[in-house]
């Protein structure tokens, strides 16, 4: 490969643009607010010209002005055994990427365990870095495709690729699979001009979630009327920011604890909206039964705002050794007053950590990371 120059082509292959839930694609009117464009802007910002290479099946439904690179749709082939949702393989893209990968000087593909990788691996393994967020084997029909993908197409045809891990966890568990696994890890990214923090804090608590089973928002509920019953904490509030088939659901919850003047249903907000409740609440709460690298975790951090969380998220590990929440299994009230009491020291921990978080950061770490194979 040659030199890199001070402006780069950069390609980015991410075809599932957001999580399908029970496997129905929800298509938006823009894109703009999904995590691989913001991860996207920050090359841009940086200086570089950015084509993003995805599903058709995501494509959304208006114009998407707001995106300042190009996007290239693909649809998929034989869908009905190849879902769109889980292992989508993108019809044109192998003879697309054999015309045009040589003019990109770094194209990044997300996740190991996709048809899309394995193809830029088979086209343009020099080119190439794999952007691992799975930490774990896949459950689907009983770990067998997974096992075997990680055993056998990883070693034998992806072999001589750098896998640059999402958090901690998922470079221990791709370093059973390969042998160039970076020592860097490269987070989402968050967009460092719309999450900020500052130093108003409010006597409120955030969940920035979608509302579905997997989330446990009404236990996160149940906690915090555990709270705001006792006198000294009656005057809090949780903010719950997001839409989801179990809405009607929470706000029943709410009501039967007779909390619901102190819970605030704002529904699905863009980035622009949701920050400033982020930047100013006392934690982001998070109960999840099954994530991995939450993006909304990253931008709580960004925001300043620390996190009170189970061990479930792949960044847990990373809020404990920097002071930036509490993370414990079956977290209660008393969690949550703990994290009012030690506010200012963790809010300064986010502070100090979110500098490293923003995607311009993440673009950049990419860059050195091909740099430095090259």
């Amino acid at each position: 490969m040659g030199q890199f120059t001070s402006s780069m082509k950069i390609l980015i292959i991410n075809c599932i643009l957001s999580t399908a839930e029970k496997g129905v694609i929800q298509r938006k009117e823009s894109i703009s607010d999904c995590m691989i464009s913001n991860f996207a802007r920050g090359f841009v910002e940086l200086g570089h010209q950015v084509t993003l290479l995805a599903s058709q099946e995501f494509k959304p439904t208006g114009q998407d002005e707001q995106i300042p690179f190009e996007v290239i749709y693909f649809p998929s082939k034989l869908p009905r055994v190849f879902k769109p949702t889980l292992l989508p393989w993108p019809r044109g893209m192998r003879s697309w990427l054999k015309r045009h990968a040589s003019s990109y000087d770094l194209v990044v593909a997300s996740e190991s365990f996709q048809i899309s990788t394995l193809i830029a691996a088979r086209v343009c393994p020099e080119r190439l870095l794999i952007w691992q967020e799975m930490d774990r084997h896949q459950q689907l029909m009983f770990k067998m495709p997974s096992k075997f993908w990680y055993n056998t197409i990883v070693p034998l045809f992806m072999r001589n690729v750098t896998i640059v891990p999402r958090s901690k966890p998922a470079r221990q568990f791709m370093t059973h699979y390969s042998r160039h696994v970076s020592d860097v890890i490269v987070d989402h990214g968050t967009d460092a001009h719309t999450l900020y923090p500052d130093e108003l804090v409010e006597k409120a608590f955030v969940v920035v979630s979608q509302l579905v089973e997997r989330k446990n928002v009404d236990s996160i509920i149940s906690k915090f009327a555990h709270l705001v019953t006792q006198e000294q904490y009656n005057d809090y509030r949780l903010d719950i920011i997001g839409d989801g088939d179990q809405m009607q659901q929470l706000k029943q919850l709410a009501i039967t604890l007779g909390i619901q003047e102190k819970v605030i249903f704002h529904g699905f907000l863009p980035h622009k909206k949701l920050a400033e409740p982020l930047r100013h609440a006392i934690a982001l709460l998070v109960d999840t039964t099954n994530d991995l690298n939450m993006v909304t975790i990253a931008e709580a951090i960004t925001s300043g705002t620390p996190v009170v969380t189970n061990t479930k998220p792949s960044t847990a590990s990373f809020i404990a050794a920097n002071g930036l929440g509490i993370v414990r299994d079956g977290w209660d009230e008393n969690d949550l007053i703990q994290a009012i009491s030690n506010y200012d020291a963790m809010h300064e921990a986010c502070v100090r950590e979110g500098k490293e978080l923003t995607n311009v950061a993440c673009a950049r770490k990419m860059i050195e990371i091909q740099i430095k194979k090259s």
